[in-house]
């Protein structure tokens, strides 16, 4: 298989993994324990599961700068995930579709500034990326709470799209220096900073950031899935532009909406229909038009 096939197949396996950790991160914060603290039990967890990968290669890490960009792509992490899971706790897969197509319009911009040149079919697949997005943000659930509804999930899909684009940015950069010390750098670096964020969310009371034991288990699937996406998306970076890698990784909206359709029965409106295959469809042109 060619390198660029193998980098195709990494980043769809990055999706896959990727989709799956936010469906069930989502799921696992629809119980008592704080948003932040899921992502950070998730991340120690996953740090866990890389250790014994890391011990038996037996290399150090790269000693060079741009690992740190990994560090940067953990903080990043912190704030996507810390809004979609809790999104996600509320029912709302759908808004993951705008999340991804966002991000991954972010992720190709920092291409094109970069001097990627601007084709037509790039400016087609940016312009449905955003319509996309904003289509399947809006959530009516309500008569009475349209436009606050509205404009929080629209809130919420900047934000984190922001944050994903960062991410996407950074953790192809260090990815290409090390997979595994990468991914152990991001996910060391998101747990750090998901722990303090819920330190301070809970106030001291340090209890309270301890997970319930009928947690682990799904906290447990939450990282096994995590760490194979990010080691995924790492691997294809190392094989693939950035504008390619992000765009077809970014596809694991997908995944999570199929697992709330299959598990929750959860529909979308026509009108989030509509917006999601926009959405979806200008991450897939934006892949197929970049080199």
């Amino acid at each position: 298989m060619s390198p660029g096939l193998t980098a195709i197949a990494l980043a769809v396996l990055a999706a896959v993994g990727w989709g799956a950790s936010d469906y069930f991160g989502g799921d696992a914060t629809r119980h008592d324990t704080p948003v932040f603290v899921v992502v950070a039990a998730a991340e120690l967890l996953g740090v866990a599961l890389l250790a014994p990968a890391l011990a038996i290669r037996g290399t150090p890490p790269p000693l060079d700068p741009k690992l740190l960009l990994a560090a940067l792509a953990g903080l990043a992490v912190t704030v996507e995930l810390g809004l979609i899971y809790r999104a996600l706790s509320q029912g709302q897969a759908f808004i993951t579709a705008p999340t991804g197509a966002l991000g991954t319009a972010a992720a190709v911009l920092v291409g094109l500034i970069a001097g990627d040149p601007l084709g037509l079919a790039v400016a087609i697949g940016l312009i449905c990326a955003v319509l996309g997005g904003a289509v399947s943000a809006w959530n009516p659930s309500t008569r009475g709470t349209r436009r606050g509804g509205t404009l929080h999930s629209a809130v919420i899909c900047v934000a984190a799209a922001a944050a994903l684009g960062t991410m996407l940015t950074a953790f192809h950069a260090a990815g290409r220096l090390d997979p595994y010390w990468a991914t152990a750098t991001e996910h060391a670096s998101t747990c750090i900073s998901a722990g303090l964020v819920g330190l301070i969310g809970v106030r001291g009371r340090v209890r309270q950031l301890v997970p319930r034991r009928r947690q682990l288990p799904m906290l447990a699937l939450v990282a096994t899935v995590g760490v194979g996406g990010d080691l995924a998306y790492a691997g294809a970076s190392r094989l693939g532009a950035l504008s390619i890698v992000s765009a077809i990784s970014s596809l694991y909206p997908v995944t999570t909406i199929a697992l709330a359709r299959v598990l929750q029965d959860l529909r979308a409106t026509r009108l989030q229909l509509v917006g999601t295959i926009l959405a979806l469809g200008g991450a897939v042109l934006l892949g197929a038009s970049t080199n």
